[in-house]
């Protein structure tokens, strides 16, 4: 399944999407982490929700989809925004937070991945972000027979 595919499943859910990609020179500048975070918060519309998707950018493999932003009881949308996520940290490894910069220049590094292809799918205020993220993870998985590289479970 690659972005195309994806971007036809999504296309009835969404109201914009962003496409950016992050370099994994960027990290070997000074400040590197910095600058993936003023990337994402230069391309990523601020206190929006919705679907992140991260494609390499010469193999065009679909590595990870993730979402952004809950429904909560009140029917308003709460959790991370887009750009919350894209900067926040990942979980605990070793006891130690793992910011999502510091998890794509591993990934990047590890992997030799040159470009990561950043596609921000802003979702409709009728579809929640996590309703979008089942269905392309579902579609990904029937059609792969498993998930993206990144993605740990569905």
């Amino acid at each position: 399944m690659n972005i195309n595919d994806i971007m036809q499943i999504a296309n009835g859910y969404l109201e914009n999407n962003t496409v950016f990609e992050i370099p994994y020179n960027l990290f070997l500048q000074p400040q590197g982490r910095n600058l993936y975070n003023h990337l994402v918060r230069e391309n990523v519309l601020p206190g929006r929700f919705g679907v992140y998707i991260w494609e390499n950018s010469i193999t065009n493999e679909v590595v990870y989809i993730g979402m952004a932003g809950r429904v909560k009881t009140n029917g308003q949308m709460g959790s991370h925004s887009l750009i919350n996520r894209l900067v926040a940290s990942r979980g605990r490894v070793n006891g130690l937070d793992i910011l999502t910069n510091d998890f794509v220049f591993n990934y990047m590094q590890n992997n030799n991945v040159n470009t990561l292809t950043f596609h921000i799918l802003y979702t409709t205020n009728q579809t929640p972000p996590s309703y979008l993220e089942s269905v392309l993870l579902y579609n990904f998985y029937t059609q792969n027979g498993v998930l993206p590289k990144l993605n740990n479970a569905f």
